[in-house]
């Protein structure tokens, strides 16, 4: 497989009008909260859409695919006995004690509830959890684009790095 120049140009925009909406949009955000919670001012149907993009990430896309062409439909069935049980779930029994107590995060809400050795905690292994996870979609992302592209894996790998990298940087 081959790409040609109209790929890579689709791509490049794409890329271009994420970073720049991002741009766009950085002027409307003077706090967290209005970067967590946007004012209260996004509809529910756009607050629905977020939560399930944000659980759709590299992991799901190429892992749930390749699972699904070895394994056949119990991969969909593991989808819908797992993950969609469990977003709705948190969607219509949780977000209501997220919401009510002014909480923009999980560990800020296990803050107000219990103390902060609890909220350690669960800072601690969810670090531990995105570093490992962080390896995985790297590790996939650098793969598929060997695959597609042809870059060299190594070069791929260090490539995401960076970029992660980056945006590590500019968010601290």
């Amino acid at each position: 497989m081959h790409l040609h120049f109209i790929d890579y140009s689709i791509m490049l925009i794409y890329v271009g009008f994420v970073i720049g909406i991002g741009f766009a949009l950085k002027r409307y955000m003077k706090t967290s909260a209005d970067f967590f919670l946007s004012g209260h001012s996004i509809p529910t149907w756009v607050c629905g859409l977020a939560f399930l993009s944000a659980n759709l990430g590299a992991l799901e896309l190429v892992g749930m695919a390749a699972s699904g062409a070895k394994y056949g439909i119990a991969t969909c069935h593991f989808y819908w006995l797992g993950a969609i049980p469990a977003m709705v779930f948190l969607a219509v029994f949780m977000m209501p004690f997220y919401y009510g107590s002014k909480a923009r995060s999980v560990p800020e809400y296990l803050k107000l509830r219990f103390d902060e050795r609890t909220r350690c905690f669960n800072s601690l292994t969810f670090a531990v959890m995105t570093v490992f996870t962080s390896g995985i979609s790297m590790n996939a992302l650098a793969g598929l684009l060997h695959s597609l592209l042809g870059w060299n894996y190594d070069l791929s790998l260090w490539i995401c790095s960076a970029v992660v990298l980056v945006y590590v940087l500019r968010a601290a």
